[in-house]
């Protein structure tokens, strides 16, 4: 049996995996202000081996997002470790090759090209649409590169990628919509939003508007702020709070610069403090960074259906292997790996065109006689492949069902509030879980 899964370039003992998240975690932080210098955007690269069938994976290993990426490539790993016990693909075994994308699209550019170098089946992993636009638009389908990833933005939908780019979560247009339902299910309407210049922030803050004034609800104002920008929000705030005071403020952004927005609008108005409402900005990062400014904070995200069998038996996966929780949406590294082999074994061939071919086939029923497969049953997959059953994969983020687009039909999101407990510490509880539409 293949040894467990590593995160990092050198081979660990059992158990160990904690303590490497760890070190990486630690690791990644203190490259905030350096890096790894030198021409390539990962360092030290691992060299591939020369037999095996490779799936790029480009996620946030430096930076402020760098928590994110470090549990989506956790979860690939895994992934790539469960269906290479059962066989791999098609005679084959899987190999995650990765790159850092450090949250920039011009690091993300670089490290696609890298990638497609070295000639994998697919690319994985921008969980931000920041990344994943100009790579596509750059990169991966001029290649004609299966392209699977996990950020939001609605522009993603639009992209002429002639059936390349596919991603694991919903479009911000149901993100939006269920986030703007649940500011006015707490009787909010004087609402204002700021949010990053990317593409996230441009089209979760428009989806958000857009429900608004569908329920009759016009906002107040809103404000913009660079990519680059985590601290100095003054003539941000000016702009937010020329129309008054709001009873709610929304900030669609990354756990820096959504906390220093929180610390300013509290030094502003003090007693006045409207309640805030976040998109992105959710951890412990954000905590400790918003200190008491972060308290009664309420996100949104993304989420796994947290009750149902499949979510359940990812996490004791995860659990068992690395002795952590699986954070934020780290199931798209390994519902990613896992409907491309998938797509694979159902073509029966081992190309870029085998995964852009059956990709849709294998994540929905197709016929009145579908055989689900759920996390950790690659080998179960491959027996009804054999007898050529239609298959239809149920993910460790709930049901796919991709559609013309490549689009998810269905999301599901989580609403958390930050709150102090007993023992005086900010933390993140859960409110609600939503299905939308």
């Amino acid at each position: 049996m293949p040894s467990r899964f590593t995160p990092t370039r050198t081979p660990l003992p059992p158990r160990a995996f904690a303590l490497s998240l760890s070190l990486s975690l630690s690791l990644s932080l203190s490259l905030l202000l350096g890096g790894c210098g030198g021409t390539k955007v990962d360092c030290d690269p691992v060299r591939p081996a020369p037999d095996t069938l490779k799936i790029g994976l480009l996620t946030t290993k430096t930076g402020a997002a760098a928590n994110q990426g470090l549990f989506v490539e956790y979860a690939a790993r895994l992934a790539v470790r469960e269906i290479n016990a059962a066989g791999g693909v098609n005679g084959q075994q899987l190999e995650l090759l990765l790159r850092d994308d450090k949250l920039d699209p011009l690091a993300g550019v670089a490290g696609a090209r890298e990638l497609l170098a070295l000639d994998p089946v697919a690319i994985i992993g921008p969980f931000s649409s920041r990344v994943a636009l100009p790579v596509a638009q750059q990169v991966t389908i001029a290649a004609g590169m299966p392209f699977v990833v996990s950020g939001s933005s609605p522009l993603l939908t639009a992209l002429d990628d002639n059936n390349t780019v596919w991603r694991t979560v919903a479009s911000d247009t149901l993100q939006g919509a269920a986030l703007a339902d649940f500011m006015l299910e707490q009787g909010l309407r004087n609402i204002a939003i700021i949010h990053v210049d990317d593409a996230f922030g441009q089209g979760a803050s428009e989806a958000v508007w857009a429900r608004l004034a569908t329920r009759g609800v016009t906002p107040l104002v809103r404000v913009s702020y660079p990519t680059s920008k985590t601290v100095g929000f003054e003539t941000e705030l000016t702009a937010l709070l020329a129309n008054g005071t709001p009873q709610a403020v929304l900030i669609v952004g990354f756990a820096l610069d959504g906390a220093s927005i929180a610390r300013a609008l509290q030094e502003r108005l003090a007693g006045r403090m409207p309640k805030l409402f976040g998109a992105g900005n959710f951890g412990a990062a954000f905590l400790s960074n918003a200190g008491d400014a972060g308290v009664g904070m309420q996100v949104v995200s993304p989420t796994a259906p947290r009750n149902a069998v499949d979510y359940a038996a990812y996490r004791a996966s995860f659990l068992r292997e690395a002795g952590l929780e699986p954070e934020g949406t780290s199931f798209t590294g390994y519902d990613s790996v896992y409907l491309i082999a998938l797509a694979l074994a159902q073509s029966g061939s081992n190309s870029r065109a085998a995964v852009m071919r059956s990709l849709r086939q294998v994540s929905r029923p197709d016929g009145a006689q579908a055989v689900e497969i759920h996390p950790g049953e690659f080998a179960k997959a491959l027996a009804a492949i054999k007898q050529g059953a239609d298959i239809d994969y149920q993910g460790a983020g709930g049901r796919i069902d991709f559609d013309a687009a490549g689009d998810p039909t269905a999301g599901t999101y989580l609403f958390l509030e930050a709150v102090r407990g007993a023992d005086g510490q900010v933390g993140f509880v859960e409110r609600k879980v939503v299905t939308f539409p």
